[in-house]
């Protein structure tokens, strides 16, 4: 199913790809409206390190209260499709 991806247009609806997870975590992934840091890392296949060091140089969308990240998936849906540029 993953190869499904790279041959359908990049600019899928959320629905579309929170369809191919269903095989990496019976699809609750997207079911949840924040993400932590661990489900971003799973989302984009990298360490949980990556991901912290993506937050510190401010290069990935994210949300922080009381010294916690939080993401939205979207948003990192949007940064993906963006190219991985953040502004």
């Amino acid at each position: 199913m993953t190869v499904k991806i790279l041959e359908d247009s990049y600019k899928l609806p959320c629905s579309k790809y929170s369809e191919t997870l269903i095989s990496k975590d019976d699809g609750k992934l997207f079911d949840r409206k924040i993400w932590r840091v661990k489900d971003v890392a799973r989302f984009l296949n990298c360490s949980v390190g990556h991901i912290y060091n993506l937050a510190a140089d401010e290069k990935i969308p994210k949300k922080k209260k009381g010294g916690l990240l939080y993401f939205i998936p979207n948003e990192i849906l949007d940064w993906i499709l963006a190219g991985g540029k953040y502004e």
